[in-house]
């Protein structure tokens, strides 16, 4: 017999008890167990190649589909931490601004009086244009709001309501170029108006050039024109200066507050707006 023939013959011969080695394993088990026997016993090494060989496949998979399994179960763990986190982080920034409010609303009262009560407003919007400075605040008539409400924080002085719509309002800043407040130096008692300016600062106008000014200077409310209820802290002196003949100081403020970082403010009730309503 040829070399080659007999390749071929001898991988024939393997093919074959192969697929007969296959074919009893899958016999059902009413076969008779003797034919099995005797078929199989021939074929033992080779049907338990074939049996290793599907055993090693069959457990190969069995892992891989572990592997998955236990990757999307360290997925779905992974998700359930990070949603965890984001709550945590939530609920700590709601305690912190609600100590916050408590603080701020402790801190009007000590310094204010007992029976002004003032309302709670969350900033929902800025407006911080060269031609406006204004932010929007999340109350508004159908709690109370109504135009020209002192707006503080503490007991700075932040702005005022210009529009009060039904569950939000519009404050105009102590900084707003059309902001106009009546005001007076802590020490001296000289009064001026303080108003602002397109920047985050404000100028304090009609100050007479002979009248004693200086750096760190206190300037509050003076409570004249009936907007602004008297002795809110505005801010302080940051320069002065004196021009030629002009007849008034040129004098800027920092307002006590930072408003960029405000978060949230007190809407004290206008005592004028409450008189007219009850006329």
């Amino acid at each position: 017999m040829s070399p080659n023939l007999r390749k071929t013959h001898n991988g024939f011969s393997i093919y074959l008890l192969i697929v007969i080695s296959l074919l009893l394993i899958s016999l059902p088990e009413n076969i008779s167990h003797s034919i099995k026997l005797t078929v199989a016993s021939p074929l033992a090494p080779v049907q338990k190649t074939v049996s290793g060989t599907g055993n090693f496949f069959s457990n190969g998979i069995k892992k891989v589909f572990s592997i998955f399994g236990s990757a999307d179960e360290a997925n779905r763990l992974q998700k359930k931490v990070f949603s965890l986190e984001n709550e945590i982080i939530r609920q700590k920034n709601t305690i912190n601004l609600l100590s916050k409010k408590l603080v701020t609303l402790s801190k009007f009262h000590k310094n204010w009086a007992e029976d002004e009560k003032p309302s709670i407003a969350n900033i929902i919007g800025y407006d911080t244009s060269n031609l406006r400075k204004s932010i929007v605040i999340d109350i508004g008539k159908k709690h109370g709001v109504s135009v020209n409400d002192t707006v503080v924080f503490e007991t700075a002085l932040v702005g005022r309501v210009t529009f009060a719509g039904t569950s939000t309002s519009r404050v105009m800043l102590i900084t707003d170029p059309a902001s106009n407040v009546p005001a007076q130096f802590l020490q001296s008692r000289i009064q001026g108006i303080v108003k602002g300016e397109s920047n985050a600062i404000c100028s304090v106008k009609f100050i007479p050039r002979q009248e004693r000014v200086q750096e760190g200077d206190k300037v509050i409310t003076s409570g004249i024109g009936g907007i602004f209820p008297k002795s809110l802290y505005i801010g302080d002196v940051v320069s002065i200066k004196e021009k030629g003949a002009q007849l008034f100081k040129e004098i800027n403020l920092k307002p006590r507050i930072d408003l960029s970082k405000l978060e949230f403010v007190l809407v004290i009730k206008n005592r004028l707006s409450e008189v007219a309503l009850q006329e």
